[in-house]
């Protein structure tokens, strides 16, 4: 079992070698030169600090998206009275509400793309000349 000082060191030598690898760009055989460590224990270093990293950056990007979302409801609580009352702000109070809810929408990734299967056949491609052509006899007229 690793203690804390363990566990620290190994965390300096993992962001040390993460740094190594992408602000100076060197090669994983320099960076384990360099720190006194094999190539195979510098490569697992800086996989364990890029998961660490990614873990940090999921938990800030949540936090960011709930401070956002606390934000549209702020915004919607505030405007909803105005809406209600009716009036002749009521139409902007509206629109900026919407606008609200579609930010909380994509927010909470509810807008997803949409797929198209468009094929486009023989026959259609005929019946477009076709057109073009009734079109194109329409304007010599």
């Amino acid at each position: 079992m690793a203690t804390k000082e363990n566990e620290d060191i190994a965390r300096q030598r993992e962001d040390e070698v993460m740094l190594l690898r992408t602000r100076d760009r060197m090669a994983f055989r320099d960076i384990a030169e360099r720190i006194g460590a094999d190539v195979k224990n510098t490569h697992q270093a800086w996989k364990r600090a890029r998961a660490r990293q990614h873990e940090e950056a999921k938990e800030a990007f949540g936090a960011y998206v709930g401070e956002q979302l606390a934000a549209c409801q702020h915004v919607i609580d505030g405007l909803m009275p105005m809406v209600r009352a009716g009036g002749m702000h009521a139409p902007k109070a509206a629109e900026a509400i919407v606008r609200a809810m579609d930010h909380e929408a994509k927010l909470l990734g509810l807008y997803a793309p949409v797929k198209a299967n468009v094929t486009v056949t023989d026959e259609m491609t005929s019946r477009i000349k076709a057109l073009a052509d009734e079109i194109a006899q329409l304007e010599d007229t």
